[in-house]
């Protein structure tokens, strides 16, 4: 896998105009309503959310949002996937940090999660409140963020370290 950096980089460039479009075709929907729905939790907190949302006029972005986040995790899963891999090939071979496979793992069971998570959430608005859909939403998306956390958090420790190891080097 030749220029990992460079397909991170336009990956990441990609990834960020498409929140910027997801964001802009939205509008006028509160961006922090999306994640607040994501972790709803229960039928009760469903309803009174989605009723919030009718009265607003809002449905139909919620709606047009969640279709737009699944391309979202195709680009966002790339992203971490080739980041991981760059970060994984600035250390030497058997630093205890250098888990390509287990970190590409994480990524695509991440993306699998939002997957499922977005089909509970469209359950959610076509079929009306459900404590089964509310409660995967809430899972699969605790599950998401808690991976992707993990893959950021492992990416800068080694960028640090390999920008360490860089510095020493030249020293």
């Amino acid at each position: 896998m030749k220029n990992k950096g460079l397909r991170f980089t336009l990956l990441l460039i990609v990834t960020l105009g498409w929140i910027i479009l997801m964001r802009t075709m939205t509008v006028p929907l509160n961006q922090g309503s999306i994640l607040t729905f994501e972790f709803i939790g229960t039928a009760a907190n469903a309803e009174l959310f989605l009723n919030k949302l009718k009265d607003l006029g809002h449905t139909e972005l919620m709606t047009l949002s969640i279709y737009l986040d699944f391309i979202f995790p195709l680009l966002y899963g790339a992203t971490f996937f080739y980041g991981s891999a760059w970060a994984c090939g600035r250390l030497v071979k058997n630093h205890p940090l250098n888990k390509f496979r287990i970190l590409s793992n994480m990524v695509v069971t991440a993306v699998a999660c939002d997957f499922l998570e977005n089909l509970s959430l469209l359950q959610l608005i076509n079929s009306g409140p459900d404590d089964l859909y509310a409660g995967a939403a809430f899972i699969f998306a605790g599950i998401k963020f808690s991976l992707l956390a993990l893959v950021l958090l492992h990416f800068l420790i080694t960028v640090l370290i390999s920008a360490k190891r860089k510095q020493n080097s030249k020293v």
